[in-house]
This record gives C-alpha cells, structure tokens and sequence, in this order.
C-alpha cells in the first residue's frame, strides 16, 4: 500500500504567505478605490487598483496568488454587497487575475519586466483587455441579474468598470513588475537630480492649472502635464522610470479629483469619467510602449558591445577589450606609481583533447578554465580569452619584486587539477609567462610580447611560470633572424640532403639511407638541423620544408636508380607538424606520382613521441601510407610514452633505438637493458631494429650479440653527398 507523502512545510508556509499577504493588499487597494474613485452605485469604481495587485501577483506567484485575489476581493466587497454578491465579485476578479497570469505564459517569449515592445502588447493589449473584461462582465451581470444594477445603468457599468479594471493594472502591475530591475535607473547625481526636477514639476504644473483653470477638469491635467511628464521618463529612465512616474501620475490626479470634487462619485458627469479614464489609459500605455521600445535598444546596443569586446564562448573580454584595458591600466600606473604584472597563458595538452574529442568537448574544457581563472583572482583583477588557448590576468599592484608569482602559482594548481566531462575526466594544465611594468616594457604591445616570450620559456622547461628577461629577447631575436633567413632560404636553394648509411649487421651491406637536411647559406657557414629545424616547427616552416625534403629525396633516389645505381631505400623524417597537416598523404601521393618514386624504397620515419601524441589519427595516417607500399620506421624509440597495447596495433615496420640508449651501452647496465628490451620486443612483434648513433665497435659487438638487425651512425660513415653515399652501394662494409 503507498504511503501517503505530506507536504514540504516551507512550501506549504511560502503557499500561506502568498494568499495571505495577495489578499491584503487586493483588500486595501480595493477599499482605497472605493474610498477615491466609486463612480456608479458607489460600487463600480473608475479606478480599480486592486486589479493591478491581482494582475501583477498572478503572474509574479500563480495559484497562491489568484486564492489570494478571491479572498481579498471577498473582504473589500462584502463590506459594501451582501455575501452572496461579494462571492460573485470575487469569483469574477479571481478568474480575470488567472488569465492576466496565466495567459502571458502562453504568448512566448514573454518578459514579466515588461522591457520588451512585444511583451508590454501581450500584457497591455492581450492578457490584461481579456482579463479585465471577464471580471467586469462577471461583476456586472451579477448585480443587474440580482437586481442591484438597474439597466439603464448597465452598460455605462460594463464600460467603466472594464477601464477602472485597466487602469489599476496599468498603474500598479507594470511598477510592482518592474521592481527586479530598478539596477536599469541611472544613479549618478545628475540623473536623481534630474528625476527630481520631473516629479516637482510635475507637481508645480498641477498646482498652476488648479490656481488658473476654470472649470478644471483632472482629464486635461493628465493630457497637458502627465502625458509629457510620463514620455519624458520613458526616454529618460528606462520601463522602471516610466512605469514610476505613471504611478506618481496617477495619485498626483486622483488628489485633484478629491481636492476638486471630493473624489470620483455618482455626482461626477459620465462624460468626465470616460475622458479621466481615457486620458489615463493613453498615458499608462505611451509610457510602456515608449519604455519598452528605449530598453531594447539599450539591450541592443549593450549586446552589440558585448559582443564585440567579450569572447562569446567564455563571456571573458577579448583581445580588443584587453589591449584598451592594459593601455588604461598602464596609463594609471605611470601616474600612481604603481606596478603592471602580465601573465600570458598558454594551456598545455589542450590540442590534444580538442583535436581527439571533438571542438565540443574542446570548447567545454575552455569554460572551466574561463570559470577557474575567474574564481581564483581578485574582483579588481582583470582577466580575458585571446583567442584559441591563450588567455591573459592583469594584476595592478604595489612596486615589489615578483609580486605576480603568488598568483601564478594558484592558477598553474587551480588549472592543473582534474575536471569530469560527460562520462569523462581531463587534466590539462598551464605554462605563463610573466612581464612587469615598468621593468620590463612601458607599452602594452611590447609587455604582451615579451610576456609571450617567457610562456614559451615556461613551456620549454616545463616550469610552470616564468619571468621575462633580457637573454629571452635576445634569443627571440635569433630565432626570427632564422625565421626569415630560412624562408629566403627556400627561395634561393640553400637546402641541401646529406645521406647517411644503414648498415645490415648480418651481412655487412648498405640496406638504407637516411636523408638528412641541412642549410648551406650563402655566407658558407653550415647551419645545422639542430639550430633551424625546432625554429620551422614552431612557425609552420616544417610543412613546406618537410615537402621539400620528401620530393629531393625521391628525386635522388630516382636519379641514382636512372644512373645505373643499385640504391637502398631512401628514409625520410616527418615532424609532428606534418603529421597534423591534412594534405600530408596527398602531398605524398603527389611527389610519388610526379618523380617516378617506388613506394616500397620510401621509409618515413616518425618519433615516437608524435605517434602518441594523438594515436587515433596517427595511426590512420600511418595506416594508409603503408597501404601504399611505404615503409613506416618509429624514430627515437624509448624516449616516447607509447604502451605495449598501442605498440601492438601501430602499422609499422620497424623500431628505432635513441641514440642516448645507445651511447653507454658497453658501460651502462641499465641503458644495456633497455637496449636488450626493446630488440627482444621488437622482435616479438615481428618488427626489424635500427641502432642510432654507433660510434664505437664496442657498441657494435653488443647490438651483435643481442640480435639487432641494422645500424647507423659514425661508426659506419658520417652523412654524405649523394654522390660520394652512392659509391658505398655495392660495398659490403667489415663490421
């Protein structure tokens, strides 16, 4: 058998609190009304502001609220009706309440502040018109069916009381509405002193038509006075401002009509009425219209600025907003004497998971760094997106020496630690670099670079954050001089391949060569791969020299061929950054096509350490070059962070011992085991081994002995020429 569950008591208490505090204030606006306004039997009053207590707290509260509005309406009307009418009455007023309430909720999108044109047409001209109009048809007929409305009197009831219904909803609904956005007044001084100037003239102006008009009618101080006063505060101070001067309208005319003719009663002429009424309904409605219309051009022109100086993933500002604000903070700091710290941040292992999980996921993770950052610095901090997983804090601050590092800390740990995503968990983490003015710069331009520059110092050594200095600049100097001589050096055919031998431990004879790059300028000092290669792979240059490579080496190789050469296969480095240029396999497609290449003659080799830095895509890559016939060797091997697992399923040919493993082998127990691991792994996997950097026959006898199947290095011959390696084809070399 179900139990029966009992009722949260707090909501049952927020239910109590709302019909009880709707009804008391329905009861006393209404008993208000009728004091000030009852026009026809002293019953149907030519203001009802009661209706706008209901209208307003049916859409604000539901249910609660319009039980609310039958108990109040029940009070106020059974002081002046007998029981059975007031309970007709309050009927009627609740079912009028429900439907201003619950019809908006229909004529989506809908704003209960009102601060939309299409908003205020579904309140103003829909629900609250229907509403008004179903209580007033109630009421009305209730009286004359009871005989206490004659007919003669029943039309001019119906009329007035549906616009004394309207009235009260425009006074009270749309100021009580608008409450919650009182931040959109103006406070500066100006403004409040502004505001209070309306209202006293407003007052000031009323008070001269009662001293001067004869006969004064309240109808031509709402046309002459109000209606400006009203527009004047729509333009001005926004639906909030509106919404209160139409309020303060209309008490400042309701104590005319009760200093004037001692309210609204059955002596006034209906032709005063219907123009009070009138007048009254066209100020209330100008006044929200106009409201309406200013607030969304405000909202425009704010969305319009957010959109173009905050970042619209993140919400944080953008590069545009960040390059004024450092310009602005920097300018302060000059005259307070004070310190700028910029810190530039760069995300570590972010193109990882976007590149493998998709920009969805991607831009996720890039909100909880956006959250993070913002949680862990100070309101009066500053902090932006530059774009992609770049982002930048300004810290204003005191002259003190590395000020920012208690800063930089928190954020390398805040970023540092782990977050779930969907089914998920990711780690990511942060390098920052760090420029202080005045020390470093005086600019905002020049901060930001030489802060980037300590960023890469930071990613280089894996130190979380660094400080700029001056050896950073000179090295930044350098690497851009390399930059532009290497793209000159492409032009005017500085590249040059070198060859070095692979040599069959077995057999003694030449089974490869590797193709090697290096830079001949036209100065005559060699530059080495070492010094350009890292310089190419951080400015894109990779891509085209890497292409470069590929098409000279198989050009070679084909010419060697044409010579009446017997040439071993030709191996070929590919970068990290060529594995992630999607037009690599055309490229290579192509230069097979155009130079009469045999595939099976072209090795490419690929470090480990960019074979796992995203395995999924490597190993398609990978795949389908071996499916042309390509051989695929992994460079480096032992240095990368590939498991057992993943090594099973990569599509390769063979294995590459490091050069660092190689070096002490004859004298290192721990570097001879590895050594002996990897060859007897290999092995297993069906999988040949080359030896990099043999330089010692001691070195050699080792590899021997414990099987390796091919070396390279010194010991066999340094890189040559194309014509002096060709010459070692037929050779068969004494090892």
């Amino acid at each position: 058998m179900a139990r029966l569950s009992l009722p949260d008591p707090a909501k049952v208490r927020r239910f109590a609190l709302i019909v009880g505090l709707t009804a008391l204030a329905y009861a006393l606006a209404g008993w208000l009304s009728l004091k000030l306004a009852a026009f026809v039997a002293d019953v149907v009053a030519a203001i009802w502001l009661a209706a706008g207590i209901g209208a307003m707290a049916s859409l604000r509260f539901g249910v609660p609220a319009v039980l609310g509005v039958l108990l109040g309406s029940l009070a106020v009307n059974s002081l002046i009706l007998q029981p059975e009418d007031a309970i007709r009455l309050a009927l009627g007023a609740a079912t009028g309440a429900w439907i201003m309430g619950t019809l908006p909720r229909y004529l989506q999108p809908f704003s209960p502040s009102l601060d939309f044109v299409p908003s205020v047409a579904k309140f103003a001209l829909v629900a609250a018109p229907l509403g008004c109009a179903v209580s007033a048809l109630t009421g009305v007929f209730s009286l004359h069916f009871f005989g206490d409305l004659t007919t003669d009197m029943l039309l001019r009831a119906l009329w007035v009381w549906w616009l004394g219904d309207l009235l009260g909803v425009y006074m009270i609904a749309p100021l009580l509405l608008t409450v919650p956005r009182w931040d959109l007044l103006p406070t500066s001084k100006g403004a409040r002193l502004e505001g209070l100037v309306l209202v006293l003239g407003m007052l000031a102006l009323t008070l001269v038509m009662m001293e001067y008009a004869d006969p004064l009618r309240p109808a031509e101080i709402v046309l002459f006075v109000m209606v400006p006063a009203v527009l004047w505060a729509a333009l001005r101070f926004s639906v909030v401002g509106a919404s209160l001067a139409i309020f303060l309208a209309a008490l400042i005319v309701l104590g005319v009509a009760v200093v004037a003719y001692g309210g609204i009663t059955h002596v006034t002429t209906p032709g005063d009425v219907f123009a009070l009424q009138i007048s009254m309904l066209t100020m209330a409605l100008g006044g929200l219209f106009v409201a309406a219309a200013l607030a969304e051009r405000r909202y425009s022109e704010m969305r319009l600025d957010m959109l173009a100086n905050h970042d619209p993933l993140t919400g944080l500002p953008n590069r545009s907003y960040f390059q004024d604000f450092l310009s602005h903070a920097l300018a302060h700091a000059q005259r307070d004497r004070s310190q700028v710290s910029l810190l530039f941040i760069d995300l570590d292992r972010f193109k990882h998971i976007n590149d493998s999980q998709g920009h969805e996921v991607g831009d996720q993770v890039l909100r909880v760094v956006a959250n993070r950052l913002d949680e862990q610095l100070r309101a009066d901090d500053f902090v932006a997106r530059l774009g992609g997983d770049e982002f930048a804090v300004v810290l204003t601050h005191p002259p003190a020496s590395r000020a920012a590092s208690r800063v930089a800390r928190k954020l390398t740990q805040a970023l540092v630690e782990s977050f779930k995503l969907g089914p998920r968990r990711y780690a990511i983490g942060a390098s920052i670099g760090i420029s202080v003015y005045p020390d470093d710069a005086l600019d905002a331009n020049t901060l930001l670079r030489q802060a980037d520059l300590a960023m890469y110092q930071a990613k280089q050594r894996r130190s979380g954050f660094e400080y700029f200095s001056d050896e950073l600049n000179t090295v930044a100097q350098q690497q851009l001089t390399l930059e532009n001589g290497l793209r000159q050096a492409m032009e005017r055919d500085e590249l040059a391949l070198v060859y070095q031998p692979k040599v069959d431990l077995a057999s003694g004879r030449m089974v490869g060569v590797e193709a090697l790059i290096r830079w001949l300028p036209r100065s005559g000092s060699i530059i080495g791969p070492e010094q350009f290669i890292p310089v190419a792979e951080e400015t894109g240059l990779i891509v085209p020299v890497g292409r470069w490579v590929v098409r000279t080496a198989c050009k070679q190789w084909v010419d060697w061929r044409d010579a009446g050469f017997n040439p071993p296969p030709v191996a070929v480095n590919l970068s990290p950054r060529q594995l992630s240029d999607a037009r690599l396999i055309e490229d290579i497609d192509t230069i097979l096509k155009e130079t009469g290449m045999d595939s099976a003659y072209l090795q490419l080799e690929v470090t480990e350490s960019a074979a796992m830095d995203n395995p999924a895509r490597t190993f398609g890559i990978l795949d389908a070059l071996r499916q042309r016939g390509l051989h695929v060797y992994i460079d480096d091997f032992g240095t990368g962070y590939s498991n057992l697992g993943q090594l099973k399923r990569m599509p390769i040919d063979a294995l590459k011992i490091d050069k660092s493993f190689v070096d002490d082998v004859s004298t290192d127990d721990d570097d001879a085991e590895i050594v002996t691991a990897i060859i007897r792994l290999a092995h297993a996997l069906s999988l040949r081994v080359v030896a990099e950097g043999v330089e010692r026959t001691e070195q050699m006898a080792f590899l021997r002995l414990n099987g390796c199947d091919e070396i390279q290095g010194y010991l066999v011959s340094k890189p040559l020429a194309p014509g002096n390696v060709s010459a070692l084809f037929a050779e068969t070399f004494s090892l």
